[in-house]
């Protein structure tokens, strides 16, 4: 199975708000970068459903999804969980997303999803729903049951310019930086006083120049032990 990369930030007066704090910055983690589930609601029209990803939740986490599912169904507990784990995940309603960020995966996927979206039939013939049936198995075969792995990402070359937003690269920079800093062998100090941060900038952005304001160059590491 794919090391799936996606969070999901709900909006306001959404039905989870009672248990966000148990997520980090409220952002819930998600197998897909899009919401790939569909449903027909009780007023016959489609619903999209993204899916929570089982995997990288923590069994509180779990748990506090299950029981809020359960008491909007009306539910028993024990049931919404089973039937999480046999479909690999809770579903959740499109309606409640407010904001996606994803990794190398998700990106990747979502350039499939363009693609797919640029050469579908027109929506609602039997053309379209074959084509995204044929999307879906795809999808599953190669993402979720299967375990294929995206390509890395460097810089914003490495990203469709079709998913590109503004603010993408700055946000994709600093994230590079932080990957960077976690293996680059950094000490605490140099982590804490953003020297490893200005140097790791400078490595991925080379046509900037990055410094500490007020740095000395004279400064020396041992100055702080004496």
């Amino acid at each position: 199975m794919t090391k799936h990369d996606t969070w999901v930030e709900l909006k306001p007066g959404n039905p989870y708000e009672p248990i966000l704090d148990l997520f980090p910055d409220g952002m819930i983690p998600m197998r897909d970068p899009f919401p790939l589930e569909r449903v027909t609601g009780t007023d016959g029209k489609e619903v999209a459903l993204w899916i929570v990803d089982l995997e990288r939740l923590s069994s509180i986490q779990a748990q506090a999804i299950a029981q809020i599912v359960a008491s909007n169904r009306g539910a028993d507990v024990t049931e919404v969980a089973a039937e999480a784990a046999a479909t690999g995940g809770f579903a959740m309603n499109n309606e409640w997303i407010e904001s996606m960020k994803c990794w190398s995966e998700g990106f990747h996927r979502g350039a499939e999803l363009a693609d797919f979206l640029e050469t579908a039939p027109p929506i609602g013939t039997p053309e379209a729903a074959r084509a995204f049936r044929e999307f879906y198995n795809s999808q599953y075969d190669r993402w979720i049951d299967g375990n294929e792995q995206p390509r890395p990402i460097n810089s914003i070359d490495d990203i469709d310019p079709r998913l590109r937003t503004p603010g993408l690269e700055q946000i994709l920079k600093m994230q590079l930086a932080e990957n960077a800093i976690a293996t680059g062998g950094y000490s605490v100090f140099d982590v804490l006083t953003g020297r490893a941060t200005v140097d790791v900038l400078n490595k991925i952005d080379p046509d900037n120049q990055y410094s500490l304001v007020g740095e000395n160059e004279d400064f020396d590491d041992e100055d702080v032990y004496e």
